[in-house]
């Protein structure tokens, strides 16, 4: 009796499911893609507590270096689901390809900011005049995170026209700013607290204020074609994703370890840092000023409503 209690009780905690639960449920697989920022705690937090096994799904993720790179990999198949950068389903969207934004992921408030723009702590860049004609990192051109320097920069004195951008990871960055490969670089939560906690950069601003006080910076989307097939599948996933979203919002401290474990990161960094907040819902007055602000910077021709991005499968208040 005892060695069958040790062994159902060794079976609950590294999550076997037992032949009662096999026979009652069938698990639908999504293949999931995203990149290891903070905007992924709730993802994580609903997959380590079960939250979509009992929602009939098994969930298979795999992670990424880019937005651009996941929408890439979701339109050709590969993953069925990814979390990208709004801007990458922007400018997907204007090209026809047809994603649907099923579930809200990170959104910045400008009271805390979770992105900063970067430089070497001795940089004679101290301004956004200072970057004219600088060389800045984004994780791929015509991307949010360039789009939301420009705007800054303009914003503040400089003249975004003068910047030259370069494709780098964000895990890249910082060597390449001890290296002098690039003079600025902006960095997202939480490889910027483990960038600044060396002691090597300083903030000169908080880029995505650019853009807007409080906008949605990344969702979760799936094709048309997957969410037509899938919808029940897609509606549990989005479901699941707001659930934890309420929850992981709620109780930063308690999902310290699990953003730790995924990103392989310094948990006490990652206490002492500036969180990532989620939107519970996708509003298109979240996703609006993205669009915008695409528009302003030429990353699109011209502008269309957001609630064109958003499936009808997605959660609604």
């Amino acid at each position: 009796m005892k060695l069958l209690a040790c062994t159902l009780a060794l079976a609950f905690c590294v999550g076997i499911a037992v032949p009662e639960r096999l026979a009652s449920q069938e698990l639908t697989t999504i293949r999931v893609a995203m990149v290891p920022n903070d905007d992924v705690t709730p993802f994580l937090y609903a997959q380590q507590t079960g939250m979509f096994r009992d929602a009939g799904l098994n969930v298979q993720m795999q992670k990424s270096t880019s937005g651009a790179v996941i929408a890439a990999s979701v339109a050709g198949g590969s993953f069925d689901v990814g979390l990208a950068s709004m801007m990458a389903l922007i400018t997907a969207h204007v090209r026809g390809i047809p994603f649907q934004m099923i579930a809200a992921s990170g959104v910045h408030v400008t009271n805390a900011p979770i992105s900063q723009l970067v430089v070497l702590r001795d940089s004679p860049i101290k301004s956004a005049a200072d970057l004219n004609g600088k060389l800045v990192s984004g994780a791929a051109l015509k991307d949010l995170m360039t789009v939301t320097t420009q705007a800054w920069m303009d914003q503040h004195g400089g003249n975004s026209e003068t910047l030259r951008f370069v494709e780098l990871p964000q895990p890249v960055v910082p060597a390449a700013l001890e290296d002098k490969r690039i003079d600025a670089g902006t960095l997202l939560q939480p490889v910027l607290a483990d960038a600044m906690a060396t002691g090597k950069f300083r903030s000169i601003g908080s880029p995505f204020d650019g853009v807007g006080k409080r906008f949605m910076y990344a969702a979760w989307f799936t094709t048309a074609d997957f969410a037509a097939k899938n919808p029940d599948a897609v509606k549990r996933f989005a479901e699941v994703m707001r659930k934890a979203t309420v929850y992981t919002n709620a109780h930063p401290a308690q999902t310290v370890g699990i953003i730790a474990a995924f990103t392989g990161l310094d948990p006490t960094r990652i206490a002492n840092m500036t969180r990532a907040l989620c939107a519970e819902y996708l509003d298109p007055a979240d996703i609006q000023p993205t669009i915008d602000a695409a528009v302003r910077y030429k990353v699109i021709d011209k502008g269309f409503p957001a609630r064109e991005l958003i499936s009808q499968y997605a959660p609604r208040k």
